[in-house]
């Protein structure tokens, strides 16, 4: 029998089914997103059409597990299965653990926000957040690049060039640091209103404005996990969310795990971590 796990983010919703009966990590059968909006009929309809094409009959579905922000538009079934509602922090924990194989880590969640979750096997703690991530990205590209398409943003991204826009470690040192790489950026953004770099400004493209957008925006959930990283003792950073989809977070965050000495992680389904997380939390509570 199948598990269904949801995570109501507060912009996308994020479906896995799964069957986690004799296994250690529940790994999905099948997984969906869906835009989230408060209309509970377009959700269903978008459910149904899920399991329609994954030829999953709902007599096969145990019972449906939901955590997230807009958990509350579900009630106590759903399309007439038991429905269980689960803390969101605790999914997010128990998800990044289980598709790492670690037993402690600092788990990111990186959705329309971000937060920062202290995960052992004995206990999950929420540290904090920020509002930095996925609306900050699909923000600033409506205000800099005229589109708030993640897709869009990412495609114009790949061609981009950051010397063009962000004040480089190399562009304010000559000194050779190897703790420091010199491509690493020293202030986002930097040259656009630098008197002393007014050419590379000049030449600033939508595509180097785009991989700028989310060079700032991977850096600043980074540097945060750094920091919370230190007040918790821990070595190990696991991202979950969203934001794990966008191809640069790997160049990105090799810098840091080089930088700083901790092993950055995004594993397989980390997009769907807190919806797996919660038929997790869900499993040890019945």
């Amino acid at each position: 029998m199948y598990i269904l796990g949801l995570d109501f983010g507060s912009t996308l919703t994020k479906m896995a089914l799964s069957k986690p009966e004799g296994k250690e990590h529940p790994f999905p059968q099948a997984v969906f997103t869906y835009k989230t909006n408060d209309h509970l009929g377009d959700f269903h309809e978008a459910l149904g059409t899920f399991l329609q094409k994954e030829n999953i009959p709902l007599t096969s579905i145990r019972r449906i597990v939901a955590t997230g922000t807009h958990a509350n538009l579900v009630k106590d079934s759903l399309l007439g299965l038991p429905v269980q509602v689960v803390p969101e922090v605790t999914s997010i924990g128990k998800g990044g653990l289980a598709l790492s194989g670690l037993d402690q880590a600092l788990v990111v969640n990186m959705g329309t926000g971000t937060t920062y979750v202290d995960a052992t096997q004995k206990e999950i703690r929420h540290l904090g957040g920020t509002g930095v991530g996925g609306g900050t990205l699909t923000g600033l590209g409506k205000c800099i690049l005229g589109t708030g398409s993640v897709s869009e943003i990412v495609r114009w991204a790949s061609h981009g060039n950051l010397a063009h826009v962000d004040l480089l470690m190399r562009d304010v040192t000559d000194q050779k640091m190897d703790f420091l790489p010199p491509d690493l950026t020293a202030a986002n953004f930097g040259k656009l209103a630098h008197a002393l770099y007014t050419k590379e400004a000049m030449q600033a493209t939508k595509e180097d404005l785009a991989l700028a957008i989310i060079n700032l925006v991977l850096q600043v959930i980074g540097s945060m996990a750094v920091m919370v990283c230190k007040s918790c003792n821990k070595t190990q950073v696991v991202f979950v969310g969203t934001l794990t989809r966008i191809p640069q977070i790997e160049k990105i965050y090799s810098h840091f795990s080089k930088v700083y000495g901790l092993q950055f992680i995004v594993p397989p389904f980390a997009v769907f971590g807190t919806a797996l997380g919660s038929i997790l939390v869900s499993s040890q509570e019945v």
